[in-house]
């Protein structure tokens, strides 16, 4: 008991501590998110691994901002809590946040899940956000949450041509089926190794996306929800049955046409280390996020 509460103070010390660096704002109005984190719940006695994956959509509402899920996941230690009821506010031009949300596991015991989220850093790409959070049953015990998140934004911009469909091009990268194999020189910045050309993007209804093979081995991507990651299964991703492309050829390309608006999170079947994220809005012109190179045609 003496361990969990020294531990609880730690983790809460560092994150007061990161969360008085300056950062700008990121949240914001008539936006799409991911929301990725990792952290730890705590309980009387024990501390757990705990993940969390949201995608929403922040609207202007009147005076108010309207969060709309599109798919919502917290997981403790291989448990998984699926979210409905969501519900969330803008806090000083994004600098915080709050959330809320019921949850459910698998055996149908219900949860409430309320959150609060502080601005720690962000770049042009992605911000982090320090949450902390509570998650309390229908006798009100409570589990302590405290997550480091990682936000990736999705900037839709009204098209001058309202009649013009976009298309994107999507590379999979040599050797993202043996990310181990790469040699530091073939890693990006000789850190990271990347699996597409793009892994968060956006595009208007209608328009299309064209994956081209660039790996010396075939691929097989599919649209899905993510999950607690199996080891044994090696199962990360469940198809939705969206889109599917079979098999996809060394030097041969896959194309879809994306007409529903929503997020679609494209996984390798065979390799579910490779995701990306494509939101596909209405009545708007696409843009890649991430990167300063456009890849359309």
């Amino acid at each position: 008991m003496r361990r969990v509460y020294l531990a609880s103070l730690i983790l809460l010390g560092i994150l007061a501590g990161i969360s008085t660096q300056s950062a700008n704002a990121q949240l914001a109005e008539n936006k799409a998110f991911l929301l990725e984190g990792n952290g730890f719940a705590i309980s009387e006695n024990s501390i757990l691994t705990a993940t969390i994956d949201l995608q929403f959509i922040i609207a202007k509402k009147g005076t108010t901002s309207e969060f709309t899920l599109q798919n919502g996941l917290i997981d403790i230690n291989g448990k998984d809590l699926t979210v409905s009821d969501f519900s969330g506010t803008i806090l000083k031009n994004g600098q915080f946040f709050k959330i809320s949300s019921k949850t459910l596991d698998a055996g149908g015991k219900k949860f409430t899940f309320k959150a609060l989220g502080n601005l720690v850093e962000k770049n042009q790409d992605n911000s982090i956000y320090s949450m902390t959070a509570t998650l309390s049953d229908s006798s009100n015990k409570i589990t302590k949450l405290i997550y480091t998140t990682k936000v990736s934004e999705f900037t839709l911009i009204k098209p001058a041509d309202k009649n013009k469909k976009t298309d994107i091009i999507i590379r999979i990268l040599k050797g993202s089926a043996n990310p181990e194999l790469q040699t530091y020189k073939e890693q990006v910045g000789g850190f990271l190794f990347n699996y597409f050309s793009e892994s968060r993007i956006s595009i208007i209804s209608g328009g299309t996306v064209t994956f081209v093979n660039e790996d010396i081995v075939s691929h097989s991507l599919k649209s899905g929800t993510s999950n607690n990651y199996n080891k044994t299964l090696k199962q990360a991703f469940t198809a939705d049955g969206r889109i599917s492309s079979g098999d996809i050829q060394p030097g041969k390309s896959w194309s879809v046409t994306f007409k529903e608006p929503g997020f679609y999170r494209v996984f390798d079947e065979k390799y579910q280390w490779m995701d990306a994220t494509i939101f596909v809005g209405s009545d708007s012109s696409s843009k890649i996020i991430g990167s300063s190179k456009n890849l359309r045609n």
